[in-house]
């Protein structure tokens, strides 16, 4: 089947969804292909049992002081922010399980800020704007073919079958690695770029967070923040993670052990021996909770590829989003790991995402006869 898009989208997180509303801006139509069956990328959220909020398993924190453009996209939702939980006692676990107890929890600075509800409201709230674009679920691109005039074949499976349709320019809002490691290109990219992208480390994906649901904030009766590091763990830190009136709560870690490590060892223990943990932090309370999840971003293979495995995935350091001609100005590189500033984070998802948009609209610019934007009207 081969139909016609004039902007394709390839990846439905953060990035790819400020990519296709800003078009939608510029007047444009767009077609967003999504390889999971869900929108929203490494921000995925675990709903409460009642009452609407929605537990972060991906990223949950804001900082307004220094994301300025995540908060007035925040803003412009009308997404408000509560600060993360950290009156009281921190805890420091040795690695012979011994706990000290500091007087204050481990605020930081600029302060952490959560939205409210949870982080996918927002990717939900950009998907609730969207009118001209049409997205596909379960569309797993696989190549793309520099075409004539500029355009791109985009190739990908969907239901089942192989289809493919011809962009005049194409946003790719997926990490480096997953590029290099998922995508063939004709013609084919240099091989140096290929190996630079194959080396640009997926943030999060060698990494796991476990979250545990309870009936009540009970640490915080005692005294305690609900922060702790750990030499010790399984988990290496671990926070408060109740909603912002504290009626929904929890306590997240994050695992800090290699991925390797946790494959051999099974879920089920790891969950079993991060809920001893917590007992030993928190006391007899934390080995029942009313749910418990392990979201181990390591065994998404829409984030992370085996090289994310070994070791724990570093911090994205900024990549060049230059491409090589054909390809210059017919695929633009949104993702935040392609972000100038803030690579990795939802702030650097947003400063690719409209560094791209902004690259693809003098783009099209240039290829109208008259210098007009380009746009479909």
């Amino acid at each position: 089947m081969i139909a016609s898009a004039p902007i394709v989208v390839v990846g439905g997180g953060l990035s790819g969804l400020v990519a296709a509303h800003l078009l939608e801006r510029l007047g444009l139509d767009v077609l967003l292909l999504e390889a999971r069956d869900r929108v929203g990328g490494r921000i995925l959220g675990l709903a409460a049992e009642v009452g609407g909020h929605r537990f972060d398993l991906g990223p949950a924190w804001v900082w307004p002081a220094i994301n300025p453009r995540l908060a007035k996209l925040l803003d412009a939702f009308g997404l408000p922010l509560f600060a993360q939980h950290s009156a009281g006692a921190g805890l420091v676990e040795a690695h012979a399980q011994t706990v000290r107890r500091h007087a204050t929890g481990f605020m930081q600075q600029p302060p952490s800020m959560r939205i409210l509800g949870g982080t996918a409201g927002l990717t939900d709230a950009l998907r609730a704007s969207l009118s001209r674009t049409r997205i596909l679920l379960g569309a797993r691109v696989s190549g793309l073919t520099a075409g004539p005039a500029g355009t791109v074949v985009v190739e990908f499976d969907c239901t089942a079958r192989g289809e493919r349709c011809v962009a005049s320019s194409v946003v790719l809002a997926v990490p480096p690695r997953l590029l290099a490691a998922s995508l063939h290109w004709t013609p084919p990219l240099p091989q140096a770029l290929t190996q630079r992208w194959q080396h640009a480390p997926t943030w999060m994906a060698g990494h796991a967070k476990l979250l545990a649901v309870y009936a009540a904030p009970f640490w915080r009766a005692t005294g305690l923040s609900g922060s702790a590091v750990s030499q010790a763990g399984p988990l290496a830190e671990v926070h408060d993670a109740c909603d912002a009136g504290g009626g929904h709560a929890a306590l997240f870690g994050f695992v800090g052990v290699p991925v390797e490590w946790r494959r051999r060892m099974g879920r089920d223990a790891l969950i079993a021996a991060a809920l001893a943990q917590l007992a030993r932090l928190f006391g007899p309370e934390a080995l029942a909770p009313r749910a418990v999840h392990l979201q181990d971003w390591a065994e998404e293979s829409d984030t992370a590829t085996p090289a994310d495995a070994q070791p724990l995935s570093a911090h994205p350091h900024p990549i060049d989003p230059g491409l090589p001609a054909p390809w210059a100005d017919r695929i633009h590189l949104a993702g935040s790991e392609f972000a100038s500033e803030f690579p990795g984070y939802l702030e650097g998802a947003v400063v690719a995402a409209e560094r791209a948009v902004e690259s693809l609209r003098h783009t099209l610019s240039m290829r109208t006869p008259d210098g007009a934007s380009g746009t479909t009207g």
